[in-house]
């Protein structure tokens, strides 16, 4: 059986790496999948669904400067492959980094996927097509809102369509009142799933108290295991509240909400319609790629959901008010159920066998080694003039200066590293569970590479 490891960047939220999952389980015996993710959430994914993969820290995490993370990142991806003889790296991020592309030319004979979500917000991200020519396949995971894409992949003609890619189709959903005892809520209050970014946000904030509102009514408020935040409501209608801390998939326990107020990105827009669950989009102006407002917009145009602008607290508020009338929940729950029922995951994991079936070897075109070579200019340029003369330059073209690497403590090597590891403030090496001693001897000469404390 081939093994495919299914890579994820760091992102703002979770679509990735459920996606990346959802393939994962739908493998069967086609193929063995590995994670390698740089979220700080895959320590909570593998657990929760019993899934083998690797931690990698991001560059946002600034153990080391971002020339030498990119090389870092080549060395982690040669390595893991070459550990679990892997005959497919599949990437799934809006733009591939520069250390993917090192990795794709040290290792010709593995097939490289990019696993692209299209809907790009117009003129969004353009230059990241160039990387188009290091990859043997893009992979596109479907999107109800097709229709409405009016990004730069919309008219790509040399993609794998299949259908939008969920953790729906793998993952059991509990009955209602055994989700509702699980999560800790009241059996007999109607419930509002609410998952907007809870940090400062007045829009979050007139969600809820547009449920608190109602009496009758009580609230899920998730807390990302990426980001958190504080409603800061008093003592009287915290008694409505339930948070949720680190429950994942949350797909699970769908049964247990009547409505959702949520964001509109990949995940939580097709996880809400498909789950039939009637839903207030909001679109977050914090999506720099996805385009959430035609995904938000194109629903309510065909009645399948409510939407109101991250931006106007006081549409957010009008909208959930709507969604509390039981009729105009009943039309919405109508209309959802007569969409399709989800199987994309196991589409993207039949075309990632296909692809491992039928792959015979990379050759390097001229104009993706011309991109190779434009992409290797700065990394050669600042290790010559060093980093004070390119803070220098930076600061005279008035760009964002790099910050100065922030390690604190030694490097620590864990196998299977728990959330709260390798979200700490020290350097973690995460193992791949089973890992041969070669590997971990590996795994240290590339930590003394490129940690100074090693």
């Amino acid at each position: 059986m081939p093994t495919v490891i299914l890579a994820t960047s760091n992102g703002t939220g979770m679509g990735h790496l459920a996606r990346a999952a959802a393939t994962a389980l739908a493998a069967g015996e086609q193929f063995d999948p590995v994670l390698f993710s740089l979220s700080q959430a895959l320590p909570l994914v593998r657990t929760s669904l019993g899934l083998r993969g690797e931690y990698c820290p991001s560059s946002q995490r600034r153990f080391m400067t971002s020339v030498d993370w990119h090389e870092y990142l080549a060395a982690r991806i040669t390595a893991l492959i070459d550990e679990t003889a892997a005959t497919v790296f599949a990437f799934d991020g809006a733009f591939p980094y520069y250390g993917v592309a090192l990795a794709r030319r040290r290792r010709p004979d593995v097939a490289f996927v990019w696993v692209r979500r299209a809907m790009w917000k117009p003129g969004a991200n353009v230059a990241a097509l160039r990387k188009r020519l290091m990859f043997d396949a893009v992979l596109e995971p479907g999107d109800l809102a097709a229709e409405a894409d009016r990004g730069a992949t919309a008219g790509a003609t040399d993609v794998i369509r299949v259908p939008p890619v969920t953790l729906l189709e793998r993952v059991e959903r509990l009955p209602k009142e055994q989700a509702r005892a699980e999560l800790g809520l009241d059996q007999q209050r109607p419930t509002a799933l609410v998952t907007l970014r809870t940090q400062g946000s007045e829009a979050a904030m007139a969600a809820v108290r547009a449920i608190l509102a109602d009496e009758n009514w009580q609230i899920a408020l998730t807390r990302s295991p990426i980001s958190g935040g504080d409603l800061g409501l008093d003592d009287r209608l915290e008694k409505r509240v339930t948070r949720l801390h680190g429950v994942f998939p949350l797909v699970r326990y769908q049964a247990a909400f009547d409505i959702a107020v949520t964001e509109t990105g990949y995940n939580s827009f097709h996880e809400m319609l498909l789950g039939g669950v009637p839903t207030v989009f909001v679109p977050t102006d914090a999506a720099v790629t996805d385009d959430q407002a035609a995904r938000a917009c194109w629903a309510a145009e065909h009645r399948l959901a409510l939407t109101a602008p991250e931006k106007d607290p006081g549409r957010v508020g009008g909208a959930v008010s709507r969604l509390l009338d039981a009729s105009v929940r009943s039309e919405l729950a109508r209309r959802l159920a007569d969409l399709p029922e989800p199987d994309g995951a196991a589409a993207a994991a039949t075309a990632l066998a296909d692809v491992a079936g039928n792959f015979s070897g990379h050759r390097f075109s001229a104009g993706e080694r011309a991109e190779m070579a434009r992409a290797a200019v700065r990394p050669v340029v600042e290790r010559v003039a060093g980093a004070r003369a390119v803070a220098t330059a930076r600061r005279l073209l008035g760009r964002r200066q790099e910050p100065v690497p922030r390690l604190k403590g030694r490097v620590a090597f864990v196998e299977a590293a728990e959330r709260e590891v390798v979200s700490g403030a020290s350097p973690v090496e995460d193992l791949l569970p089973g890992a041969s001693g070669e590997y971990r001897r590996r795994r240290e000469d590339i930590a003394r590479d490129f940690y100074p404390s090693l």
